[in-house]
């Protein structure tokens, strides 16, 4: 196996200046980099990443906690993050947090103390304080308390489909929500919804869906219930695509034409929603912007420059073939 000292041989340079070039640090001659990666290609050498980290007390790394990677919009959101991360050189350190807040912690301390230099979070609820208290530079996505979060316009995503579906015709619509739970920023979605349903007169109903049934994504009895409990009722407003897409498929096996009969909107715009049939209409969050902003976030938190508290970015409506 090559070592360090193979590598400057081979260069013919010292290993201190093979050094500077593995961690991009001090001025170097452009002629001079090119001799020790060459080197390195032509040795197969790989620096040793837990040894550096060792010396520099932290990784180029950078923590990713969400709830579960079964969940699409996170599963998502986390292949962008890791692409953006790379492309500044670091690598992602994914773990899962469940809703419970002593296993977050547990989880975001173990993040801690495997050296990254900085964490990007989902929020859960009591974890503010704690994230206030850390001294690991963090952002929250989807939070509306926290110092340093990232969100998409949840009110307006509302707002857009709920317009939407009555513009549509829509007389009777059920919203199914996630948690409802404070500083959650999606609770804005469900906000507008109510608003706007009784400020134009339209009938509804919400029904709240637990972050665990999220999870396992397992809609089906709630929706079922839905169709049983709802007679009349001709718009559904989803709170993600996959609650949309268990709507659609169980419209569809009760003999309900779409978008005749009822119309279905979603959110996110995962990959799956332009897939099953009829496509869904829903509201697309800028994945590559939140993605670009949290991993540009926190890189700045970790240089000690200023990140603003809250940082909000548009959605989309996005019409296909369900409404």
């Amino acid at each position: 196996m090559s070592t360090i000292i193979d590598v400057a041989k081979t260069a013919g340079v010292s290993t201190a200046t093979v050094s500077r070039v593995i961690n991009n640090s001090g001025r170097i001659n452009a002629d001079t980099v090119k001799k020790v990666l060459d080197a390195m290609d032509a040795l197969n050498y790989h620096p040793n990443t837990i040894a550096r980290s060792l010396v520099k007390g932290h990784n180029d790394c950078i923590g990713f906690l969400l709830p579960d990677l079964n969940m699409p919009f996170w599963a998502k959101l986390a292949h962008d993050v890791e692409k953006v991360a790379r492309s500044y050189g670091y690598t992602i350190m994914i773990s899962t947090a469940p809703k419970d807040l002593d296993a977050y912690i547990e989880a975001y301390n173990r993040l801690a103390g495997s050296m990254v230099c900085g964490i990007i979070t989902n929020h859960i609820i009591g974890s503010c304080d704690f994230i206030r208290a850390s001294r690991i530079p963090t952002i929250t996505i989807a939070n509306t308390n926290s110092d340093h979060s990232i969100t998409s316009n949840d009110h307006q995503g509302g707002l857009f489909a709920t317009k939407h579906l009555i513009s549509r015709g829509c007389k009777y619509i059920v919203h199914i929500s996630g948690e409802l739970s404070k500083e959650r920023s999606a609770n804005a979605r469900t906000y507008a919804f109510e608003e706007e349903c009784k400020r134009t007169g339209t009938k509804y109903r919400i029904y709240e869906v637990m972050i665990s049934t999220q999870v396992e994504l397992d809609y089906g009895e709630i929706i079922s219930k839905i169709f049983y409990e709802n007679e009349g009722m001709d718009g559904i407003f989803a709170s993600n695509d996959m609650v949309a897409s268990t709507s659609l498929s169980t419209a569809l096996s009760l003999g309900y034409k779409v978008p005749q009969d009822i119309k279905i909107i979603g959110y996110d715009d995962i990959p799956v929603s332009s897939m099953v049939y009829p496509p869904l209409t829903t509201i697309r969050q800028d994945y590559a912007k939140l993605a670009s902003t949290s991993v540009e976030s926190v890189l700045k938190l970790i240089k000690g420059e200023p990140v603003p508290a809250i940082q909000e970015f548009p959605v989309e409506l996005i019409v296909r073939g369900t409404t």
